[in-house]
């Protein structure tokens, strides 16, 4: 029985001493998982990795629950713009020329002030010497309802010529060209 007790024994030995090993490489792989996790979390987070993953899950939810309220009132914001936009009225259509033959230096001028749809006004005003006149003709959808002047037309045309976006690139109308130069 000694014998038997003695194997026993040096087994429980051998069996104590590999787990020891284990359980002290189980706690280095804890030690460096750790220090890892500190690594990914910031200082003085007290939860763990999981819980941190948790937490930032949910602060991404909610920036973009917030994205997709600030997409639908900037939309909002931009068709109830466009709506207003079409109603205001544009400076678009000045022509300068001499409106009698004694003055020079293209004092007289005729302005049209269009809204998107080509609704607004022509004003001209006639320079002379003694006296200056001022006139306004209401323009609805690009047509007035009084006889128009050669200027008045061509500014009219001017107002209703490229779109800003045409004329910033450069093109510009034969009748835009003409509003502009006071041809």
């Amino acid at each position: 029985m000694d014998d038997l007790s003695l194997i026993v024994a040096v087994a429980a030995c051998v069996v104590a001493v590999v787990a020891l090993g284990v359980a002290v490489w189980l706690w280095v792989e804890l030690r460096r998982l750790r220090h890892d996790q500190r690594v990914l979390l910031p200082e003085g987070a007290s939860d763990d990795l999981a819980g941190r993953q948790a937490d930032l899950t949910r602060s991404v939810s909610k920036i973009e629950t917030g994205l997709g309220q600030l997409e639908a009132l900037v939309q909002t914001t931009a068709r109830s713009t466009d709506a207003e936009l079409a109603t205001a009225l544009r400076f678009r259509g000045l022509v300068r020329y001499d409106a009698y033959a004694e003055m020079g230096g293209r004092q007289s001028w005729s302005i049209a002030l269009l809204d998107e749809h080509g609704t607004g006004a022509v004003i001209s005003c006639l320079h002379a010497r003694d006296h200056a006149r001022i006139y306004l003709k209401e323009v609805v959808e690009g047509a007035a309802n009084q006889r128009l002047s050669p200027e008045e037309q061509r500014s009219i045309a001017g107002a209703l010529g490229p779109s800003p976006a045409t004329a910033e690139a450069g093109e510009v109308s034969e009748a835009g060209e003409q509003a502009l130069d006071g041809r």
